[in-house]
């Protein structure tokens, strides 16, 4: 598999190329960034630099494209890469709207290649033992509560710039989002979301809560954004076990949780397994590249984006 990445974000350098790198089966991996176009220089030893998206675009062999510009450049790239034949992924949130999203997904169908947005998590094998748990006492969850939330960034980061779709509820809501698809496995019947706190010169939205719906009586509520300290963390309740998790959305490679599972003889502490999410995601999108099958990749993204969608319109965002 040969990799080009448009954007040389932070993401891409810490967390996709080692895991790109870690699976044995990518040949190289390009970038393409505009640092380059402004005379910096890029210390790059895995593949091919360009300075200019298009041009990559163009001269590149790669088979997949991996999307890891600010929000609102996404569908423009992404759209462009997808017109070229090339298989792509895109970051989280992929597209800033149910229409831009499903318009993307229409357009891959077409071309006949893999669209998919790199929310990881649930491929994390910590996620699968956290469901374990509840198979194991012959249980599923009910009742979902989930944080992310982080210390404010400096004022010129992009997320408090609404022209390039800052704001927490497109930067933090996909997790909001996918929680109840990964544990339920169905999108909610009803959602509810109240915009706590902006910020920024442009007074984009930096924290929110919310609720989520779902049948049988279980619901998903959650707490997020970027104004307060570092919260990363589920608490997932069944009728006969509870478990407690930090680190559910992001986690260190390589690094196991503790996981406190509670039931009617008490608490025990269990330690889930290590893993890379990135790592594991990227195996599974090549898998279902290589079967021409990557039908759950176009079902996660575009319910994703119809529950974000949800959000933000209860939410009144604008």
């Amino acid at each position: 598999m040969h990799v080009l990445i448009l954007g040389l974000s932070s993401i891409a350098q810490r967390r996709v190329v080692p895991a790109l790198q870690s699976l044995g089966t990518v040949a190289a991996i390009d970038v393409a960034t505009r640092k380059a176009a402004n005379g910096q220089a890029i210390d790059w030893q895995a593949g091919r630099v360009y300075d200019d998206y298009a041009k990559a675009l163009e001269q590149t062999s790669a088979d997949l494209v991996y999307v890891s510009l600010v929000n609102s450049e996404h569908h423009r790239w992404a759209g462009q890469a997808v017109r070229r034949g090339l298989h792509v992924v895109v970051d989280k949130p992929a597209f800033l709207g149910l229409r831009e999203s499903e318009q993307m997904l229409e357009l891959a169908d077409q071309q006949g290649v893999c669209l998919a947005e790199a929310t990881v998590f649930e491929y994390h094998p910590q996620t699968q033992f956290l469901q374990d748990q509840f198979a194991a006492a012959h249980d599923s969850p009910r009742r979902i509560s989930a944080a992310l939330s982080f210390p404010p960034k400096d004022e010129g980061d992009f997320r408090y710039q609404r022209a390039l779709g800052g704001g927490a509820l497109w930067d933090v809501g996909p997790y909001a989002a996918a929680a109840g698809r990964v544990l339920y496995g169905e999108e909610p019947a009803e959602v509810a979301c109240q915009i706590l706190t902006c910020g920024g010169p442009d007074g984009v939205d930096t924290a929110f809560s919310m609720l989520a719906t779902y049948a049988g009586g279980r619901s998903v509520v959650g707490q997020f954004g970027f104004d307060t300290v570092y919260r990363n963390r589920v608490d997932v309740l069944g009728s006969q076990i509870g478990v407690e998790m930090d680190r559910f959305y992001t986690n260190v490679p390589g690094v196991a949780n503790e996981l406190r599972v509670t039931t009617s003889q008490g608490v025990t502490g269990l330690t889930g397994p290590a893993g890379d999410a990135f790592a594991a995601f990227f195996a599974h999108v090549f898998a279902s590249i290589e079967s021409r099958s990557w039908s759950s990749l176009t079902h996660d993204l575009h319910a994703d984006a119809r529950t974000l969608e949800r959000l933000r319109q209860a939410a009144g965002a604008q």
